[in-house]
């Protein structure tokens, strides 16, 4: 099973900040992440994370689901790289940090930020993945 959606309203950090608590299931797994509302709002997060489904049903071999978007010079970003092969999705999660980039973070580039599928560390571990038949996004985006 494959779901990607908000499982709280927003709220307010200690810090006065906005926030909402989203959740990707993949298959067995289910993982918890903190989408930050600075500068995005939970229709922004919901509307990409349909963009770039769609995109891998439309045939592109990448995409990325972005899960906290702090603003275009904010110091880091979470994603989820997508890697299509064949019928199956490979997915990822990664830091974009600010500082590594050779311009402002733009989610609405965030396709280009993919590369090519990278299953070892450079210290040689093997990076987290889960592979996802491509047929649940399908059935997720039209339960949207």
């Amino acid at each position: 099973m494959f779901y990607i959606g908000f499982v709280t309203a927003a709220r307010v950090d200690a810090a006065g900040g906005r926030y909402a608590e989203g959740e990707l299931t993949l298959g067995g797994a289910s993982a918890r992440f903190q989408s930050d509302l600075g500068s995005w709002s939970m229709r922004d997060y919901e509307a990409q994370w349909r963009e770039a489904i769609a995109r891998l049903l439309a045939g592109q071999p990448t995409s990325a689901l972005v899960t906290s978007y702090r603003g275009p010079e904010t110091g880091h970003h979470l994603i989820w790289p997508m890697w299509r092969e064949g019928t199956t999705v490979h997915l990822q999660e990664r830091l974009v940090l600010t500082e590594q980039l050779p311009e402002p973070f733009d989610p609405a580039s965030v396709y280009a930020l993919v590369g090519e599928r990278v299953t070892v560390s450079e210290g040689g571990l093997p990076i987290s993945e889960w592979s996802i038949p491509i047929r649940q996004l399908a059935t997720f985006l039209l339960d949207r």
